[in-house]
């Protein structure tokens, strides 16, 4: 470790309750999707960034931050203001901020506003000490990644509002960094049937039927999630050679069925179901032939069945990269991790999507370095962050900007 990290990371170390209590003021906001109200919350983040002298300009609730030159590559910081819902179960006010045991309590802690001020202090450590950039180091600070990034990172990159040679993301676990992405994508089904009495006029077959009889919506959804079933059991014989997060136990692609709808009353033929999936994949897995597949399942089913009405949609489509662990960003990844932690780190596959796929997707080289742990809850009750998980992260998005851009 040379001078001037260790000036950089003293600066980090003597600013870990003014980041503490950053987080906690941030969690205090919700930002909460649904419902997506995010003006307060990206008020609040924009306006740290001015205080800190950082140049700064609001975009549909993005905060984007600006300092340095012209003069080199450009390094974006990426992490995101939104949070999933709270839902009920916590013991812990999900909005409150809470700490115990050096741990910061709430929605969003570790997924993934620690990481927005993991960011932002990374940037004003630079700053303080006077460092002079050879380059351009953008901090962003996003919305909807949460449910894709729509009008958030997607919107960012695709607009050619945020350009970059390089991209370091939050919103991963701890301790490694990730560099191999898994893809994904949504995917709904939506079958109109017809509602009518579930006991006159029950959905069966010929002769027990008439034009007044019903048409079950849920039932002609059975064949589709039996299909989707059987797909897993084969997609799930295929392992990810790379090596993944010793705390996350899935090597391999995976079918959720995660939200279903459909039906009034016990006593009534459902006239819709609707059932929506996220079908996530390791690296090397090619994700358009799992697409056509499961059309083509759908364009058989309508032929065999005329009062099949289906619709498909897929809003999210994100695919799997795998990246080079030898370029000139990878390296200097590594060097910044043997400062931090003392010791090596190896570059782990992470197959949850995020919104690296957008950056990746222009071609912007995108390593991933987050805060959370396993047992922090994410998406769950009483999610949580280790204080010094994030101070540890605040220092690795430092150390990469001094040493890209130096």
């Amino acid at each position: 470790m040379h001078n001037m990290e260790n000036v950089i990371i003293k600066k980090i170390e003597n600013m870990r309750e003014e980041i503490v209590e950053f987080i906690q003021e941030m969690v205090k906001i919700p930002s909460e999707v649904p419902p997506g109200k995010y003006r307060e919350i990206s008020k609040y983040v924009a306006t740290k960034m001015q205080n800190f002298g950082i140049e700064t300009k609001t975009k549909r609730n993005n905060v984007i931050g600006e300092i340095g030159n012209e003069n080199g590559p450009t390094l974006i910081f990426n992490a995101h203001l939104d949070t999933v819902a709270s839902h009920n179960g916590w013991i812990k006010d999900p909005h409150g901020g809470e700490i115990i045991e050096n741990k910061i309590f709430g929605r969003g802690t570790s997924d993934d506003k620690s990481c927005v001020a993991a960011e932002i202090f990374a940037t004003k450590a630079l700053m303080d000490a006077g460092i002079d950039l050879n380059g351009k180091l953008l901090i962003t600070a996003v919305i909807n990644e949460e449910i894709g990034g729509l009008l958030g990172a997607e919107y960012l990159v695709n607009e050619g509002i945020v350009k970059g040679d390089a991209c370091l993301l939050g919103d991963v676990s701890y301790d490694y960094p990730f560099i191999h992405l898994g893809g994904t994508f949504q995917i709904s089904f939506i079958i109109k049937g017809t509602r009518r009495h579930a006991q006159a006029f029950p959905d069966l077959p010929p002769p027990n039927r008439n034009k007044y009889s019903g048409i079950n919506a849920i039932a002609k959804m059975v064949p589709i999630m039996n299909f989707l079933l059987e797909l897993q059991n084969e997609l799930i014989k295929s392992e990810t050679k790379y090596s993944i997060a010793p705390s996350f136990p899935s090597k391999t692609n995976s079918i959720s069925f995660t939200m279903i709808e459909g039906g009034v009353s016990v006593t009534t033929i459902p006239n819709k179901c609707v059932l929506q999936c996220i079908i996530s994949t390791i690296p090397e897995q090619d994700l358009e032939s799992i697409k056509i597949r499961i059309l083509d399942f759908i364009d058989d089913l309508k032929k065999k069945d005329p009062d099949l009405d289906i619709k498909v949609q897929i809003p999210i489509y994100l695919k799997p990269y795998i990246a080079n662990v030898n370029s000139y960003f990878a390296k200097i990844i590594k060097e910044v991790f043997k400062s931090v932690y003392n010791e090596e780190r190896e570059f782990k596959a992470y197959i949850p999507t995020t919104d690296a796929q957008h950056f990746r997707q222009k071609g912007i080289e995108t390593i991933l370095i987050g805060p959370f742990r396993a047992e922090s809850n994410i998406h769950s009750t009483d999610e949580f962050v280790y204080i010094e998980d994030v101070i540890n992260v605040t220092k690795l998005y430092a150390l990469t900007a001094l040493n890209y851009l130096k």
